[in-house]
């Protein structure tokens, strides 16, 4: 296989083509076509390290050409060359407006034209290198962050043996939900990539603040008094602001407020009786909205020392109950349209927990 790099070479004039393979072909390996349509024919077999498009052509002229090629994510990236005979300061102008990185004049220069394209594939090459040390740091800064959020969900944990597992379930149907929501008209707007990926991490952070909630409290068998419900409270006050120490102190701020978010107001209510601040509607941030729901299924389909598991069908229908008084109604509509998936994530939430797929959106493409 050669290592040479390719170049493509757009040009609606067969001595221009001449020209160019007698200076290059023994360097790279030249690939020619003779207009923008044949180009892009080829393109779907080819990737090359370069581009030299001629400006003037019939049908489709190289602006035409080099607009379509940045409105494609697989091609936006080769770097471009205009080869023209207009050597006018505009028509220079335009073309790097547009996205050239570089202009030949004709008739060419050959040595001129060899170390302009030289120049430029060695510069894409150290961009390329460049951004794939830039992935493998953020790579690396995430694994970070999934070691801190196993490392904190299981300090809580190991208080009661409980939580934990709470922790896990939760932020497993959560990112399910997520799934389903970032693809609704209504909520996808809220809900981009990078917000996403960051919940998803901070979920199963949503219950941090019970690590200062006395064992007295945390571990009792049996349902609370009124006095120690009150101390139970202060878990969503300490989660809360837990994360907004960090948020100040920690490169990654976004995922701090999201992390407070969550932990702070998942106990909210939608008619504004919930704790700690008796937020009310949309008041209460979207995330601890979402979270409110997933947090009460599984609390009420898992078995506890003071309770057996609520079948999935009441659970649902004890959300559908609440919609509009203690949960959100719109998105109570949407988690009853994923009904049956919710189900089936109960069904097999050992397998996906064991995995870690509720630190990401891979548990939803599993349902």
């Amino acid at each position: 296989m050669s290592d040479k790099k390719k170049i493509l070479m757009v040009d609606d004039v067969s001595l221009n083509h001449a020209t160019a393979r007698a200076v290059l072909e023994d360097t790279y390996e030249l690939y020619e076509a003779t207009s923008g349509q044949e180009a892009f024919e080829m393109l779907r077999e080819l990737t090359p390290d370069l581009i030299l498009l001629d400006v003037v052509m019939p049908d489709m002229n190289g602006m035409e050409v080099l607009n379509k090629l940045k409105s494609i994510p697989a091609y936006r990236e080769i770097p471009v060359i205009f080869l023209t005979a207009d050597t006018s300061p505009e028509a220079e102008v335009k073309g790097f407006q547009f996205g050239i990185v570089d202009y030949i004049t004709k008739p060419f220069v050959p040595m001129v034209m060899k170390k302009r394209i030289e120049t430029q594939i060695e510069l894409a090459q150290y961009q390329k290198n460049l951004e794939e040390r830039v992935n493998k740091k953020i790579e690396e800064m995430e694994q970070m962050y999934d070691l801190i959020t196993v490392s904190f969900a299981g300090l809580v944990e190991s208080r009661d043996g409980i939580t934990g597992v709470h922790l896990k379930n939760t932020s497993l149907y959560f990112s399910v939900f997520l799934g389903h929501l970032k693809t609704v008209t209504k909520y996808k707007d809220y809900l981009p990539p990078s917000v996403v990926k960051k919940a998803c991490r901070s979920a199963p952070l949503h219950d941090v603040g019970k690590i200062a909630i006395r064992d007295s409290v945390l571990q009792k068998p049996a349902s609370l008094s009124a006095e120690e419900f009150e101390n139970m409270k202060l878990h969503a006050v300490i989660g809360g602001e837990l994360f907004d120490y960090l948020e100040k102190r920690i490169p990654d701020a976004e995922f701090a407020n999201i992390a407070s978010q969550i932990a702070k107001s998942h106990h909210e209510r939608w008619d504004g009786k919930g704790y700690p601040n008796g937020l009310k509607g949309e008041e209460i941030p979207l995330l601890a909205r979402i979270m409110a729901i997933v947090d009460v299924y599984d609390a009420m389909t898992s078995k506890r020392p003071y309770k057996e598991p609520i079948s999935h069908e009441k659970t649902m229908a004890f959300i559908a109950a609440n919609s509009g008084t203690q949960f959100d109604p719109g998105l109570v509509n949407e988690f009853l349209n994923i009904n049956n998936v919710i189900k089936e994530c109960l069904e097999t939430k050992e397998s996906m927990i064991e995995k870690k797929e509720y630190f990401s959106m891979n548990a939803a493409h599993h349902m």
